[in-house]
């Protein structure tokens, strides 16, 4: 059977997906896009795609959102969080057993730690390669938040894992973004609190948002700090007055350090987000191996999903040469 390309998304708003598939069809490469949303179709684990019929995968998202058949049917009572968690468990139970089933070099980014992927411990690694991190803490005290106030005047709170969508008993939205703390709005945080991440304020000049790909970084900087909307997080997108963003080109001494950090994750892809202060110094603050790439591509002409369909190319010709 002639190998093909995996590729791993959902059926969904995934816009990037549909574009690299249809470079895909342009060089006449096979391959296989398994949405999430197909799992709930399956009759069997026969239905698990093999590793020998695999050249390489890129694993881009898991599921937009469960069938509607499988929600619960009695909104807001007490127990619904914990039956939702269960069956994203389930789900993902399911999900990762690809994980085990096709060989570990075939994927684009190693998908264990893709999936497992810990911010403080990406942050340490950059530290470790020489990029500069904004102060990092990690509090449960309102008398540690005070102290550290004293050194730094603003503090930001992010979480430690991804950031999600809240609802309240009326179907509204709530963002999960970037907050400020300081003496002004210190008197609303309680004496104690869940484990919480804080890092210092930078003062930023602009954001860098570089998509990284096959050893090399596609960069764009996002003019956001003079938008009230977007100065403390530019993904609290401002439709009405967007940010400036342009092609940028990071220093070859800040790239040649974030390299290391890809490679030392098994990252081949992935997007990654910095911060410029008004010193012209570079902050790393994270990176996304599923990483939003249109918001790069589009903008700075980049054509990013022409380059990763080639890059995908190349991993299915080299197995297809290796297997003749």
């Amino acid at each position: 059977m002639s190998r093909k390309i995996l590729i791993l998304s959902q059926a969904y708003l995934e816009t990037t997906t549909d574009a690299v598939c249809q470079w895909l069809d342009y060089y006449q490469v096979p391959f296989l896009r398994l949405n999430g949303e197909d799992l709930f179709q399956w009759e069997s684990l026969d239905a698990i795609p093999q590793n020998e019929d695999i050249a390489a995968v890129w694993y881009r998202r898991k599921v937009f959102q469960f069938p509607s058949k499988y929600s619960l049917k009695k909104e807001h009572t007490p127990t619904n969080y914990t039956l939702k968690r269960f069956l994203i468990d389930e789900f993902n139970g399911l999900h990762s057993l690809l994980f085990h089933t096709i060989d570990r070099q075939k994927w684009l980014n190693d998908p264990v730690i893709e999936d497992n992927l810990n911010k403080l411990h990406v942050l340490m690694l950059a530290k470790e390669y020489g990029l500069q991190i904004p102060f990092t803490e990690v509090v449960t005290r309102k008398t540690s938040v005070v102290a550290l106030l004293e050194q730094h005047p603003e503090l930001i709170v992010k979480p430690l894992g991804e950031c999600i969508m809240v609802e309240d008993e009326n179907d509204t939205k709530f963002k999960m973004l970037t907050v400020v703390v300081n003496a002004s709005n210190l008197h609303r945080m309680p004496d104690q609190f869940f484990p919480s991440m804080v890092q210092e304020k930078v003062e930023k000049k602009y954001e860098v948002r570089a998509f990284y790909l096959d050893g090399a970084f596609y960069s764009m900087a996002i003019f956001s700090q003079n938008n009230q909307k977007t100065k403390d997080d530019f993904r609290n997108y401002d439709q009405e007055r967007p940010n400036r963003t342009v092609p940028y080109q990071l220093p070859a001494d800040v790239e040649g350090k974030l390299r290391k950090v890809m490679q030392e994750l098994h990252f081949g892809t992935g997007s990654i987000d910095l911060m410029v202060d008004r010193h012209g110094a570079y902050y790393f603050l994270e990176v996304n191996p599923a990483g939003q790439f249109g918001m790069v591509s589009f903008p700075c002409n980049y054509y990013l999903e022409k380059k990763m369909a080639q890059v995908l190319s190349k991993a299915y010709l080299y197995e297809k040469e290796i297997h003749q």
